[in-house]
């Protein structure tokens, strides 16, 4: 269908800062054994990434820390909205935190009072059955002795009032040792208290910390700024797109191909290109992805070339002429 052209064996020596799919980071590409095939194509050269940066939130612009054209690095700082507010809400949370900790460490302290507590109010029940005990038993003798007259009834009745007593003292140490129980199991319940609370103040202290990181704005990626949509000292809304970042380390060219051409390609072949800018170099790169749907207005269908970018010689909006290559 087509002449093909046997292309001489040409080195080129190529700088690549940034591996992608194979290429690797410095080599010399030997075109050699291949044809360069001629199809016309042509399309623009677009950043192989481009990053629209938005706020989280709103907030006055308080300083700007980039210009339009500057070269950022990723997680570089952009701009820092007025943040008083987070910052006291910040402050807040934290001092929120050392309440609660304190809380915690109450609730921890009414636990081990609690313990102390129940461990008293039993060895007060083991003293008072004890004693009944005893009283019960010189009861009971005396009995034995006032039945045989060797006792008196004032003495029987001064058992028997001792006893009386000793039964109303037991059933109060038991009393007592049941408020102990109920004691720790509120102590508990106190400390779950206090342990939520103190989870409740970190999260919100959390929040208030990212609402804080909100108001400074970061590069999510490493490249250029090319656009910027406001100044200091005007008021954002969230969500309002502030700059915009490409990436122009790797370029990516979208050009468009004929149905009958498509048997002719495959996803990571060589290409070589040539930008009107640089008439006498040829850069290359290789295929990336081919659409599976043809454009409806052209029926051609769109393919994408990815290409590393030496020197920073290529520039978006830069158009391109791609010639496919292929093995003999």
């Amino acid at each position: 269908m087509f002449n093909q052209l046997k292309y001489s064996k040409i080195f080129f020596g190529i700088l690549l800062f940034l591996p992608l799919n194979g290429i690797t980071a410095t080599q010399a590409v030997e075109m050699s054994s291949v044809y360069k095939i001629p199809i016309s194509l042509s399309g623009p050269i677009n950043p192989a990434k481009i990053l629209k940066v938005q706020a989280s939130g709103g907030g006055r612009v308080e300083v700007l820390h980039v210009k339009e054209n500057q070269h950022v690095s990723k997680d570089q700082l952009l701009l820092t909205l007025n943040n008083d507010t987070q910052k006291r809400q910040l402050k807040q949370a934290e001092i929120q935190i050392k309440l609660a900790e304190s809380q915690l460490k109450q609730a921890e302290s009414q636990i081990k009072l609690a313990e102390t507590q129940i461990e008293v109010s039993s060895n007060n029940v083991k003293d008072q059955e004890a004693n009944l005990k005893d009283i019960k038993r010189r009861l009971k003798d005396e009995e034995t002795l006032f039945e045989q007259g060797s006792s008196t009834r004032s003495q029987m009745d001064v058992l028997q009032l001792q006893y009386s007593r000793g039964e109303i003292a037991l059933k109060n140490a038991i009393l007592g040792l049941e408020n102990a129980n109920l004691g720790l199991e509120n102590a508990n319940l106190g400390l779950e208290n206090a342990n939520l609370g103190l989870e409740r103040s970190k999260h919100d202290a959390e929040l208030r910390e990212d609402a804080l990181e909100d108001t400074l704005i970061k590069a999510k990626i490493g490249g250029i700024i090319t656009a910027k949509s406001f100044e200091e000292g005007e008021v954002i809304s969230g969500g309002a797109e502030l700059f915009q970042i490409i990436d122009i380390k790797q370029v990516e060219i979208e050009v468009q191909m004929a149905e009958e051409d498509l048997p002719m390609i495959s996803v990571g072949q060589a290409v070589l290109f040539t930008t009107p800018s640089y008439r006498d170099v040829e850069f290359t790169g290789k295929i990336e992805r081919i659409s599976w749907t043809a454009d409806p207005e052209t029926g051609r269908f769109p393919l994408y070339v990815i290409a590393t970018n030496p020197g920073l010689k290529l520039r978006a909006g830069m158009s391109a002429n791609v010639y496919l290559l292929k093995k003999k």
